[in-house]
């Protein structure tokens, strides 16, 4: 038997990893999360991985990485989802064009009403502890930040 909640804080916090650093601004990841979250909890799987398909120029690398962590998902449930390449004997994970992970997803996943809701609550439980994970990563930078204000406030001080 497999801990889907286990599953759902590992993808997690691979989405934080892998969309916090270089560029990108924890708070842009934590907008995308909560608003494919707020998709996926209103309107369901499909349309939470079609929202993350739609993003524009500026939000394309967050949600190409979320949406690839999502499908990778499935695959601890029997699945092999389109993002999944083997090499060797390992497997690697890769972007899927729209139209192939979609219909994956219809065909895998909205075909079977067990499944589904079992996709949705894994899904949604991992977008929720990615935002809290977001939302801890900003503010360790922001406490950071204070900190060394703090220091560079003292040194100035200190200095006749």
């Amino acid at each position: 038997m497999k801990n889907l909640d286990l599953l759902a804080a590992q993808t997690a916090q691979k989405i934080i990893t892998d969309t916090t650093n270089g560029d990108n601004k924890v708070s842009d990841v934590d907008n995308l999360v909560t608003k494919a979250l707020g998709v996926l909890q209103e309107n369901g799987v499909y349309a939470g991985l079609l929202y993350l398909y739609s993003r524009s120029a500026n939000e394309q690398t967050l949600a190409k990485q979320i949406r690839m962590q999502l499908l990778h998902l499935t695959s601890e449930l029997a699945l092999t989802p389109p993002t999944d390449r083997q090499v060797g004997n390992k497997v690697v994970v890769e972007d899927a064009k729209a139209s192939i992970a979609l219909q994956f997803l219809t065909d895998h996943i909205c075909n079977d009403l067990d499944r589904l809701l079992m996709v949705k609550q894994l899904w949604e439980q991992t977008l929720i502890y990615g935002r809290y994970g977001a939302k801890a990563r900003e503010a360790e930078e922001k406490a950071r930040e204070d900190e060394t204000k703090a220091k560079l406030a003292g040194e100035v001080k200190s200095k006749p």
